[in-house]
């Protein structure tokens, strides 16, 4: 059935998939070829009801070998005809819509769930993320001002086109909802000598992140704590989110813009920054959900506009990064592939390959199937900014 549905798909290129009895099937027919071996029959079963799941569990645990070609190859071949295997696999689509129905109830973060679930991924060994992140370990979309910029400038610019959006002066108070190890929130008060308060729910980040405020003698202007946005109770003048946002989970959307309106004072503006998609609304990944991200959610658009709505918030400045995180992402795996031994030395195979995956097809994503991400400034008064967004990039 799966060899049946690759017959009738476009492919940007040519696949031959070997089977478990070593018959040999061939797809598309343009360069390059990349050709695979399933090491067993239930993997092309699996790959028929469910690719988004079983295609990268495939490779993680060797069903899929790679014979021609390399995993970059055959993600970007994966991604790029997923859309066409969908409409000629009814009984995948079926299940897609199904798994789109249900999708609130595969994000239920509620507070004893949302620390489970940020552990999962953000308490790993933090030597990992040192190993392939900037020096500020910064784990969110770079801002690239054209391809040859380094991954290091990029994550600068980033940081200072935030900044810059948010308009932050002295003695301002700060808030940075999931503050991560504590680059941004540290930045904002060397830069500007506003006072930052960091809150995540990763006790990792959260300890790196204080110790970094302190060798940057920064501990009487930057404060972080463990803690959950919705327990938050002060007002201040600036808000920023940096790519926690898809932690949130759609049934909380309405609660977050509220809490986050309600903490900005008159004067005050909230700037977040997310993965988004730019179709309809869809479910996560099944892979992502269960292996990298449980409770994540990529918003689409409408998805935000419409509690903004709700809410009669005021939305200043909504700006598209289109491929600024395919570039992030193509020099995080870069960095993975340099320190391939030492990753497997720190975990095992199976996981090096479940994070090339992850860093793979998270690239592709924003190449062929439509994520981007959204930088959304939010305002509580519209005079609280400039009429033009010169002052953005002056």
């Amino acid at each position: 059935m799966l060899f049946s549905v690759l017959k009738n798909i476009k492919l940007n290129g040519s696949l031959e998939i070997i089977d478990s009895k070593n018959c040999i099937h061939k797809f598309g027919s343009n360069n390059p070829t990349v050709r695979i071996k399933f090491t067993n029959k239930s993997i092309e079963k699996k790959l028929f009801r469910n690719p988004g799941l079983y295609f990268g569990e495939g490779y993680m645990n060797k069903e899929i070998i790679i014979k021609k070609g390399s995993i970059e190859q055959l993600v970007d071949l994966v991604t790029s005809c997923y859309d066409d295997f969908i409409k000629h696999n009814k009984i995948y689509k079926y299940y897609e819509k199904f798994s789109s129905f249900f999708k609130t109830f595969q994000q239920l973060n509620e507070f004893v769930n949302s620390k489970k679930n940020v552990a999962h991924h953000y308490d790993l060994n933090e030597e990992l993320y040192r190993l392939f992140l900037d020096k500020d370990m910064q784990y969110s979309c770079a801002y690239y001002h054209n391809q040859n910029i380094g991954l290091e400038q990029a994550q600068i610019d980033k940081k200072n086109h935030i900044i810059n959006k948010l308009q932050i002066s002295e003695n301002m108070k700060v808030l940075d909802i999931g503050c991560g190890w504590g680059g941004m929130a540290i930045e904002i008060a060397k830069k500007t000598g506003a006072n930052v308060k960091g809150i995540t729910l990763s006790k990792n980040q959260m300890l790196t992140a204080s110790k970094r405020a302190k060798e940057e003698g920064l501990s009487d202007r930057v404060k972080f704590q463990l803690q959950d946005y919705r327990n938050e109770t002060d007002q201040y003048d600036r808000i920023v989110s940096v790519g926690m946002f898809e932690h949130v989970g759609v049934k909380y959307f309405k609660t977050f813009f509220k809490k986050t309106y309600d903490l900005l004072n008159d004067s005050g503006v909230f700037l977040l920054h997310t993965i988004g998609q730019r179709g309809v609304p869809t479910a996560t990944s099944p892979w992502i959900r269960k292996y990298i991200f449980p409770g994540g959610y990529i918003p689409s658009l409408s998805d935000i506009i419409k509690d903004c709505e709700k809410l009669n918030i005021n939305i200043t400045d909504i700006e598209v990064l289109r491929l600024h995180y395919a570039h992030t992402l193509a020099d995080w795996y870069n960095n993975v592939k340099k320190n391939k031994d030492k990753i497997i030395q720190m975990f095992d195979e199976r996981f090096f390959r479940m994070w090339e995956f992850y860093l793979l097809a998270s690239k592709y994503s924003f190449i062929n199937m439509g994520n981007v991400v959204f930088q959304i400034q939010i305002a509580k008064n519209i005079q609280n900014l400039p009429l033009t967004r010169n002052y953005i990039y002056n």
